[in-house]
């Protein structure tokens, strides 16, 4: 099988100071390619409420900026014209071998790092095999588990030199898997799986990925200033291969941890683009609709919830039966807490996001919400639903006096967002029901943690963003002793046995009715309450043109965008 392709749609922020970096300019000037008129600055400036402070490729941490100074084999890139889009970035090819275990990457020649390197072969090779290197405990090592001999080589029984992770010459890279994997793929976009050049990790020693200024990039930028507590600024990589296409010249983030601050200087235009919520939210969408700014709304890949305790009854000791966790899932009406409190995002009746594709279309088009039918019929109908409560008590030989039962919610934060959220959900369980709902409330996850393993709680806040575009990474959340910390402890061998059958399965049917069957059984078992999908919005200024953005690289993708008439 031959991918040769432009584009792939898939199928599925500190050291102070200023630092110029060897290879990356600045400047007004405009670049070459076609787009901006003349005279227009091409800076862009943006903002954000923190900068992280890991430089490390290999770590996915500090992805939405990593993402954007480096190339990995496909960059993922978003717009309203075209969605989602996997396009070949650091590859100009790739080979799928016929039992689709042998991926050949045909890597670009003209590709150079922002030192004037070459980007070659066995900087993947170095990049992944550094990326599975028990010594530096990724994270996100996992994503290569099923190439042949990572397994072993993490296990103490074999060698690195045994990983099937081989430059065939300096521009094909190849990767042997254990088996055919279908989200193989659809993780190629992530910055772990970028290359990192070892003549320079090596040279950095302990401060690799903690010193930015001891970076290297291939990407379309390369950061060239930060002042802590301030400010961050990219500029644009003369080295990358297509370079001709990036029009901006820099990219400036400035730290604004207060939306009216970052509102002001969006109004005065010294930002371009602003992500705000709730009253600053709404008056801006009123702006855009009067066209006087531009606004972006986009499917994201989350889903926010609500999880029971599933490894046994709650600190209540009635959350053990699905009857009564179904009374208290139904007993919240999604779109009227969206309206209430959000003011955004999309009622949720299932696990999986609107924004995760399988087989080049949103698996939410190919598969029913689970939830919606059952809770139509109870939602709004409080004796159904406290009949429906008293059931499951019954069910569990308690009493059914449900005046005398006491839900414990734990939530983090205090964000007016989760204040409202859980003071809605108290107010909605307590008046239907007539029970009690005490509120468990700390300030960090440490705290967070701690109450949950404590058992603590009935019911907590949490959810998942997906890290690649396949339902099988929200699954996966709840297959036995893998995620307990987001599953509530669920275990069932019914699941257990859906997601297994999934390896190496490489028919699209078939994996379709797989996870189709898996996330209804999460709902019949109420595993959870899903609340609301995630979505993304931007306000731009109208001389911004050709904004992208990404779901699973750069929050933010500036790789065609420039600036047209700033201030007219």
């Amino acid at each position: 099988m031959v991918l040769d392709r432009r584009t792939f749609l898939a199928s599925l922020p500190v050291a102070a100071g200023a630092f110029a970096l060897a290879g990356c300019t600045g400047g007004d000037s405009a670049p070459a390619g076609s787009g901006p008129v003349e005279g227009d600055t091409q800076n862009l400036n943006v903002c954000v409420a923190s900068f992280g402070n890991n430089y490390d490729v290999q770590d996915m941490g500090w992805r939405w900026m990593m993402a954007a100074c480096y190339a990995g084999i496909y960059r993922d890139v978003a717009d309203e014209e075209n969605g989602e889009q996997f396009i070949l970035d650091g590859a100009e090819r790739i080979d799928i071998s016929d039992d689709q275990t042998v991926y050949t990457f045909h890597l670009r020649q003209d590709a150079k790092w922002s030192d004037g390197e070459p980007v070659t072969a066995h900087d993947y090779v170095y990049g992944w095999k550094r990326l599975v290197n028990p010594e530096y405990g990724y994270s996100y090592s996992w994503y290569i588990d099923n190439v042949v001999g990572v397994t072993e080589y993490k296990a103490g029984t074999g060698s690195a030199d045994d990983i099937a992770l081989v430059a065939l010459d300096d521009y094909t890279f190849q990767v042997t898997l254990t088996e055919p994997d279908a989200t193989f793929e659809a993780k190629l976009v992530a910055t772990p799986l970028y290359p990192t050049r070892q003549d320079i990790a090596e040279a950095a020693g302990d401060q690799w990925g903690k010193d930015w200024s001891l970076c290297v990039y291939n990407g379309p930028f390369c950061m060239s200033e930060l002042v802590e507590d301030n400010r961050m600024v990219w500029t644009k990589n003369p080295e990358y291969w297509d370079a001709d296409n990036v029009k901006l010249e820099s990219v400036t983030w400035n730290l604004i941890d207060e939306d009216s601050t970052a509102a002001g200087m969006f109004d005065n235009g010294e930002l371009d683009v602003l992500q705000t919520t709730g009253d600053y939210s709404i008056q801006y969408a009123e702006k855009a609709e009067a066209g006087d700014i531009q606004r972006i709304v986009t499917d994201y890949p989350g889903t926010q919830w609500l999880v029971f305790a599933n490894s046994g009854s709650g600190k209540s000791g009635v959350v053990g039966n699905a009857k009564v966790r179904k009374a208290l899932s139904y007993a919240l009406d999604r779109q009227d807490m969206i309206d209430v409190v959000f003011g955004r995002y999309e009622p949720a009746y299932a696990v999986v996001s609107p924004a995760i594709q399988f087989d080049g279309s949103s698996y939410r088009d190919q598969v029913a919400e689970p939830l919606k039918d059952e809770y139509d019929q109870y939602n709004g109908d409080t004796e159904a639903l406290v009949a429906l409560f008293q059931e499951g008590l019954e069910e569990q030989g308690l009493d059914t006096d449900l005046s005398q039962i006491t839900i414990t919610l734990l939530t983090q934060g205090n964000t007016t967002e989760v204040n409202s959220m859980r003071e809605y959900v108290q107010q909605m369980w307590q008046q239907i029901f007539g029970i009690t709902v005490e509120l468990n409330t700390v300030g960090d996850y440490t705290l967070f943690e701690a109450e949950r393993e404590a058992g603590n709680y009935d019911a907590y806040y949490n959810g998942w963003y997906s890290d690649y575009n396949d339902p099988l990474d929200y699954l996966n959340c709840f297959y036995t002793g893998e995620f307990e910390s987001v599953s509530g402890g669920y275990s069932n061998p019914e699941f257990d046995g859906y997601i297994d059958a999934l390896e190496g399965e490489t028919d699209m049917a078939t994996r379709l009715d797989l996870y189709t069957k898996a996330e209804t059984l999460l709902m019949d078992d109420c595993v959870l309450v899903p609340l609301y999908y995630a979505t993304k919005e931007y306000f731009l200024q109208n001389w911004v043109k050709d904004f992208c953005w990404s779901s699973f690289g750069a929050s933010q993708e500036f790789y065609h965008t420039s600036i047209e008439g700033r201030g007219n």
